[in-house]
């Protein structure tokens, strides 16, 4: 009977903290949501290109869009496959996956866009088309991410 005793005083001073915190956290933490891109590209020349592309287009859209709330763009580092390419960003909610950017993504593309036939034109559209190949056949997942328990 002793045994038992101490068996649930031991399980009760376990268990109680457990659900206190419980009870206290009366809201859910805030989160953000985050996506990420992975894009497989081969290093060498279509690599560079890829990414002047991502450098000319890509990223600064992102930082001009008002609902992306930070952007980076990852290159697999080292291990087994180094032909890894993640573009991720971070939004407030869901809502602002779908949610257009407007005037700010429009302001900067009628100012660094080339028009069909003007100077710069066709090297831009060709970096784009060697982009779509590769982001073609791109996978995407989407997380939540707690900012209680995030640094940036």
């Amino acid at each position: 009977m002793k045994k038992l005793i101490v068996g649930f005083a031991a399980l009760a001073f376990v268990m109680v903290p457990q659900a206190l915190r419980a009870q206290d956290m009366d809201e859910a933490p805030e989160t953000v949501v985050v996506t990420v891109s992975t894009t497989h590209v081969p290093i060498g020349e279509d690599r560079g290109k890829f990414m002047e592309f991502v450098e000319r287009v890509v990223a600064p859209q992102a930082r001009a869009n008002p609902n992306v709330l930070a952007f980076h763009v990852l290159q697999h580092y080292y291990g087994s496959n180094s032909s890894d390419v993640q573009i991720v960003r971070v939004y407030k909610d869901l809502a602002g996956i779908e949610a257009p950017c407007g005037d700010p993504c429009r302001t900067w593309a009628e100012a660094n866009l080339p028009q069909e036939g003007a100077e710069g034109y066709d090297e831009l559209r060709a970096l784009g088309d060697l982009y779509f190949k590769y982001f073609a056949q791109h996978s995407d997942e989407i997380y939540t991410s707690r900012t209680d328990l995030s640094k940036m």
